[in-house]
């Protein structure tokens, strides 16, 4: 075989090793843009999940010191945005 010939096979080799690189690293690229947004969804969901929590511990409590000082009806209202399904 002639050096031109090898010369032309090893380049073919790099560009197609090449093209395979770049295509994996587009992958991982996707791959982490995906992770990104699933991250940045749970932290708004755990967010939330923790302002109702804390709405809900100072329900209790109002409601705790309603029975305590007045014992009857009407319950005062449960804190805005309380009842907001998810």
């Amino acid at each position: 075989m002639s050096e031109a010939v090898i010369v032309a096979i090893i380049g073919g080799a790099v560009t197609v090793i090449g093209g395979l690189v770049m295509w994996w690293l587009r992958q991982l690229d996707k791959r982490y843009d995906a992770q990104q947004s699933a991250i940045a969804s749970q932290q708004a969901r755990i967010e939330k999940l923790e302002h109702r929590d804390k709405l809900s511990w100072l329900y209790i409590r109002r409601l705790i010191d309603h029975a305590y000082r007045h014992g009857a009806v009407p319950l005062p209202e449960p804190p805005a945005g309380w009842l907001d399904d998810e």
